[in-house]
């Protein structure tokens, strides 16, 4: 999947500054050619991008010109040649999304030119990769089995302690928190889907923890640290504020919750009725259809009334 434009001139550039952190000024000692080749490439490179270059024909083109200088420095093993080494293979990892032709050429680095400073960058980057991996396949099992429990400290409406009281229901669960702008831009997608399932057996719950201070009440935050009666009290009026339809919870478990894998807000997750996630790692503004096809497959597999049908 391609990434948009001003994400590979970041990505470019960050990786052009890596490439470039040994220059010396102007009293100093000459580039080497290949530098200087570099150089030259990533202005090209970052100019085509700016002028709307992100095509997969774009990208790959990029990665011959890559493949170019790698070919010409193959006998290069100065710190130069290393560096357009590792810029290529995190060009393959980050912008053609190739893991394993990334790794494959890290890892050939690491063999090739062990004794410098890219070298280390590259271990460093495999077992970066190694590790995600197997956070990724870990995370894939979260899917289809039991839903981690939450225990609700607090809820603005009804008495629900856990989640797993709510087995029987459709269950959106909507990760947030006040200070996560994200989140709150994403408030209307989520009120414009319990407004759909209104009166129907699916529940949504905005999930957050106690923070510490509450975002969005004034030109500053609140600051409630060590006062949780005084957080959920302004939650009330946080709720009020912004015209939250749909049920708030604060969880003892932390809103990056590990057990479901969450490493950045807003994530939404939905839980089947019989207590198992079906889903993980939605963002609330994506289309309104495919939340509604994913929520409607859940209620006519268990034979619950489909809002609309």
């Amino acid at each position: 999947m391609l990434k948009n434009s001003r994400i590979l001139i970041s990505l470019v550039c960050c990786l052009a500054g890596f490439s470039f952190s040994h220059a010396q000024n102007d009293d100093g000692p000459a580039e080497s050619p290949a530098a200087i080749e570099l150089d030259a490439l990533f202005e090209e490179i970052t100019g085509e991008l700016r002028g709307g270059a992100n095509s997969s024909a774009d990208l790959q083109r990029f990665l011959v010109s890559l493949d170019a200088l790698m070919t010409k420095y193959a006998s290069d093993k100065s710190e130069d040649a290393g560096r357009i080494a590792f810029i290529r293979a995190s060009f393959i990892h980050q912008l053609m999304d190739d893991t394993d032709g990334a790794v494959e050429a890290l890892k050939a680095l690491v063999t090739d030119m062990p004794d410098t400073e890219a070298a280390g960058q590259a271990s460093e980057y495999v077992q970066m990769i190694e590790e995600q991996i197997s956070r990724e396949e870990s995370l894939a099992h979260l899917v289809g089995n039991p839903a981690p429990e939450l225990d609700f400290t607090w809820m603005n409406v009804g008495e629900t302690k856990t989640l797993s009281e709510l087995q029987g229901k459709v269950v959106v669960l909507d990760f947030w928190a006040t200070w996560c702008g994200p989140c709150v831009s994403s408030f209307p997608h989520v009120k414009k889907l319990t407004e759909h399932y209104a009166g129907s057996e699916v529940e949504v719950i905005g999930v957050t923890s106690l923070q510490g201070r509450v975002h969005g009440l004034g030109a500053a935050p609140i600051d409630v640290r060590n006062d949780p009666a005084k957080e959920y009290a302004l939650m009330n009026d946080y709720i009020a504020k912004m015209d939250i339809n749909w049920t708030i919870a604060f969880s003892e478990q932390e809103v990056f919750n590990p057990d479901y894998g969450i490493t950045g807000i807003p994530h939404m997750a939905i839980i089947a009725p019989d207590g198992t996630i079906r889903h993980r790692g939605l963002h609330p503004a994506m289309p309104h259809a495919e939340k509604l096809a994913m929520i409607d497959a859940i209620l006519e597999e268990f034979a619950l009334p489909v809002p609309g049908a």
